[in-house]
């Protein structure tokens, strides 16, 4: 029976397609491969090296604001990519291969592996997942990445496959030849396209959503990669914000790094930041919805006073005088008398 391998490149996606092969959404003669490692991230100079990898994942120690990557995950990275070449060198001309991807993460991961398999005359389908827009009712949804995709949405997924024609694969094997010729250490989606930017591409999206008082810095990074158009993660956000805090473009209070130090934007940060009007306008948006919070926060946080201003009274209306329960209370006399008045 001609067999099917289903590639993708993160463990939300392998989740994903792993379920619909096991509850038959997809064929039953299928099976799942999985990347787990960003390569949209990181140095792939000359070439993928798993321990350049895992170097460039220690940098985030420390800037990982949940502090996931640890030693085990080291080796759980090692495991994967033994693992996947492993499945990779088992295929055959026999087998017909389905190769997903939306995002930078997975149309890298998708390039590495098409360089892989280079040499093979394999059956090859991409799914380019933001090719499909579902619709239901009056609500119209296109997924940027593999995670974004509804389980039950799958077969219309995978309905919108296409064959790679030797033309198309060579250009993805230039492309990808291309970013390894790079210093670089991202890489972002631009017009369908995968391109080399500076570290700093996604400072400015930070500092738009980095307020004039001092929020939690979660507050900052979910904003960034909430509001991204394409996928980037938590960890390299954070990285970025402890960067801009060494630089001086962005202040923290509370311990250095910490998932729940405080931040806001400097001086410094706001002359960066007026440097592209379409962010400094988000942010002056974003600073008026602040505001607007803050004085609705203060409003109730007044009401819930003047209730426990209003009860002290009313204990005391009859054991002291008018004059002296307002003092004690700060109420006005003339609240005072209306207390006891009703």
């Amino acid at each position: 029976m001609n067999k099917i391998s289903n590639i993708c490149f993160s463990q939300s996606a392998g989740a994903l397609l792993s379920h619909a092969v096991s509850t038959k959404e997809l064929q039953d003669n299928e099976k799942v491969i999985v990347l787990f490692d960003n390569l949209s991230q990181g140095p792939i100079k000359g070439g993928v090296n798993i321990e350049e990898r895992i170097n460039w994942y220690n940098i985030f120690e420390g800037a990982d604001p949940l502090n996931l990557f640890t030693d085990s995950d080291t080796e759980e990275l090692k495991e994967n990519y033994n693992a996947f070449h492993d499945e990779i060198s088992k295929l055959d001309s026999s087998d017909t291969l389905y190769i997903w991807y939306g995002s930078s993460q997975e149309l890298c991961g998708m390039l590495y592996t098409l360089e892989l398999l280079k040499d093979e005359k394999l059956n090859t389908y991409i799914i380019d997942i933001k090719d499909t827009v579902i619709k239901h009712k009056e609500i119209v949804f296109q997924a940027n990445n593999m995670g974004e995709i509804i389980p039950e949405n799958i077969e219309k997924y995978a309905a919108a496959k296409r064959k790679l024609n030797s033309n198309e694969y060579k250009q993805f094997l230039d492309a990808w030849e291309s970013l390894k010729k790079d210093d670089s250490i991202l890489r972002v989606l631009k017009d369908g396209k995968v391109k080399s930017v500076d570290e700093n591409y996604f400072d400015i999206d930070i500092l738009k959503y980095t307020p004039k008082e001092f929020k939690t810095s979660m507050r900052t990074l979910g904003d960034v990669v909430g509001k991204s158009e394409d996928k980037i993660s938590d960890e390299y956000i954070f990285w970025r914000i402890k960067e801009l805090i060494k630089v001086g473009k962005i202040e923290c209070n509370g311990k250095f790094g910490f998932i729940r130090m405080e931040i806001k934007i400097t001086e410094e940060g706001l002359k960066y930041l007026s440097t592209d009007k379409d962010a400094m306008k988000i942010w002056e948006e974003y600073k008026k919805d602040s505001d607007q919070e803050q004085e609705m926060k203060n409003k109730y946080r007044e009401k819930g006073r003047m209730k426990e201003k209003i009860a002290i009274a009313k204990i005391l209306k009859d054991v002291l005088d008018i004059e002296t329960i307002a003092d004690k209370t700060g109420l006005s006399v003339e609240q005072v008398k209306n207390l006891q008045e009703n």
